[in-house]
């Protein structure tokens, strides 16, 4: 019951937050100009230093050589999260930006801002490294892939090729391939890589330093749900529970996909006890399988007006659903 009590409270705790946001907002405080700088403030500043902070203050080269199993996991986790939610939208019948906003919406949880805690909450001793070695590949596929999911998909280009062929060009492979390398130029992706070359060259960050940057790093949970819950009280939702994709996305991400790869994790490393993989490790990352949307997926698309209300639908739904999921997912599992 003392995890359950964790998961409970944490998520208790970010739904106080929710509401902060959303009656700040309600009583005019602030509007959508403040919204917007709270957004740039957190994708630009916030988030990087939170990841960054704790990269360089859990791991070093020993840890990162005893725990790497950690980002088997992970890479793992995410493979299977893409391949799946990429079927489950094609079962679905969906397509363009709705599909690819529903696919970010499933596959990215929020390791950043209700992980994070509950990770450093259930494992005191270890959590600091397990949130290191996790966000290296979280944030580096959020901020690549997720990025590119929650752009607006232009379903019409074919017609309108038909319609004006003359002036329709296609980008060149140059253009592509700059394109692609432009994802990774983004604070967060910087943020992980340099704090790996520091891990990797054994640098040792000062704690003169380090205290700072954990304190605004620490800012970035609070800030975030005060955003997304101002979010709510300006952006029309609720229609996407009108959705039917969001009740079988949910049940699928947060209840069966969780249970599941837990269960593929413990019969694998019950086969392969040679792997680097611990009990706590497959705890910890089932816990992470089974997280609500990440809130960083709402301000992509906002940030491009690419379905707004259809993401910050599922961050509110899914936020709301780890309630029950959760606990579900921990009786079985702890």
């Amino acid at each position: 019951m003392g995890q359950f009590g964790v998961m409970i409270g944490q998520l208790v705790g970010f739904l106080i937050m929710l509401m902060v946001g959303y009656g700040c907002v309600r009583l005019r405080f602030y509007g959508q100009t403040a919204l917007d700088g709270m957004c740039s403030l957190l994708l630009n500043v916030l988030i990087p230093v939170l990841v960054f902070s704790n990269a360089v203050d859990g791991a070093d080269r020993a840890q990162l050589a005893a725990n790497w199993g950690v980002m088997l996991l992970t890479a793992v986790m995410y493979a299977l999260l893409i391949l799946v939610f990429w079927l489950v939208a094609r079962l679905l019948r969906l397509k363009g930006s709705r599909s690819h906003v529903f696919q970010a919406s499933l596959i990215f949880g929020n390791a950043g801002f209700i992980g994070i805690p509950l990770i450093m909450a259930l494992w005191p001793q270890n959590g600091a490294i397990y949130v290191a070695l996790m966000s290296i590949i979280d944030q580096t596929l959020l901020w690549t892939y997720g990025v590119w999911l929650c752009e607006p998909v232009a379903e019409a280009a074919g017609n309108a090729a038909s319609d004006y062929s003359p002036t329709v060009t296609c980008p060149s492979f140059g253009t592509r391939v700059l394109g692609l390398l432009r994802r990774f130029v983004n604070p967060a992706f910087i943020g992980v890589m340099f704090a790996l070359a520091l891990i990797l060259l054994g640098v040792k960050v000062p704690d003169i330093i380090l205290k700072p940057l954990h304190t605004i790093g620490n800012m970035a949970t609070p800030m975030s749900l005060i955003y997304l819950g101002g979010l709510f009280a300006l952006t029309k939702w609720w229609g996407v529970l009108k959705r039917y994709e969001l009740y079988a996305g949910l049940v699928a991400k947060m209840i069966a996909f969780p249970l599941a790869f837990y269960a593929l994790l413990t019969a694998l490393t019950g086969a392969l006890p040679q792997l680097p993989i611990t009990h706590d490790m497959v705890l910890m990352i089932t816990v992470i399988a089974g997280l609500p949307t990440m809130t960083t997926i709402a301000m992509f698309t906002g940030r491009k007006n690419n379905m707004p209300e259809y993401a910050v639908g599922f961050v509110l739904v899914s936020t709301l659903f780890s309630l029950a999921s959760l606990t579900i997912v921990s009786a079985v599992v702890f």
